[in-house]
């Protein structure tokens, strides 16, 4: 089986509209996609944000009769309408969706895999299962891949570790995975609390070390590693309560931000904390800072 796909682009202000327009005229599905090179984000808890300007993908099926879609929206949107039309071929979608998520190995040890792909382990390597989907954070996001390369590098024997904002659990999970003592998954999202938890369950480390909290449960806890994989803003917001959490000689890492914004998430945190290195990989940048004091909670 196949369907035919209408593809037009439509300012974000128009989308929920066309979107409704087009599944009352028999779209079997509408699917959206950024229309240029505009980076998207949820900045705050609720938040449903849109590109400024975004394809609409409408799905119809292979016999319905599209030019009397496209004569409806040149209606609605103008003569003018600049649109494409597809044919999408049948395929295995479930198989398909499975090929954008392979295994990936970090720091030469970790490898973090989708509950669908076996693998051999050499010696000296660990594997920590992960189920792609709700919560940001498959490993495959420049951030992501920074903060996991440095952690995989660690011995976190006996050390407690807080992952602030932890969206699927990636980072929390993989300090589990690595031996962590203690590990706190903090996020302000219940949705990354539910991921988080069903990710949890697909391994087998010692689950009652982990503890999965919203901010406000996070108890007065000194960590030897913070984990901060957010964005630029949040980061500077939330610089006086991670270092406050942070151990003497304790580690912060900071991600999610883009480079040009070093400068700025840096100066949230400097001179109270050590700068150790700063990675930039393409074009989005990690800092590792140490504390030089002892703050007491």
């Amino acid at each position: 089986m196949s369907w035919n796909k209408i593809i037009i682009a439509v300012s974000h202000e128009k989308i929920d509209f066309i979107s409704d327009f087009l599944l009352d005229l028999g779209a079997l599905s509408i699917t959206l996609q950024d229309a240029g090179s505009q980076e998207l984000f949820q900045e705050e808890l609720g938040e449903t944000p849109l590109w400024q300007m975004t394809q609409i993908h409408a799905f119809f099926d292979k016999d319905f009769f599209l030019p009397a879609v496209i004569d409806a929206l040149k209606v609605e949107l103008g003569k003018n309408l600049i649109y494409q039309v597809e044919i999408v071929a049948d395929e295995d979608w479930v198989q398909k969706s499975q090929e954008n998520f392979p295994a990936k190995l970090f720091g030469s040890r970790l490898w973090v895999t989708p509950p669908w792909q076996p693998i051999e382990l050499k010696a000296n390597e660990i594997q920590m299962i992960l189920n792609p989907g709700l919560g940001f954070g498959t490993g495959s996001h420049q951030t992501t891949s920074l903060c996991m390369d440095w952690l995989a590098q660690q011995d976190l024997t006996h050390k407690i570790v807080i992952d602030y904002g932890c969206g699927s659990g990636i980072l929390a999970l993989a300090a589990l995975s690595l031996g962590a003592k203690e590990v706190w998954a903090v996020d302000h999202d219940p949705q990354a609390l539910t991921a988080t938890e069903n990710n949890a369950q697909l391994n087998h480390f010692n689950r009652s070390a982990l503890q999965i909290i919203l901010p406000d449960q996070l108890p007065a806890i000194k960590a030897d590693i913070i984990l901060a994989n957010i964005l630029a803003n949040p980061l500077c917001e939330l610089a006086p309560l991670l270092m406050e959490h942070l151990a003497p000689k304790g580690f912060l890492v900071l991600s999610g931000f883009l480079e040009e914004e070093i400068s700025r998430v840096s100066a949230a945190y400097i001179p109270q904390l050590t700068l150790i290195d700063s990675i930039i990989k393409e074009k989005w940048g990690a800092l590792f800072l140490q504390s030089n004091c002892f703050n007491s909670l």
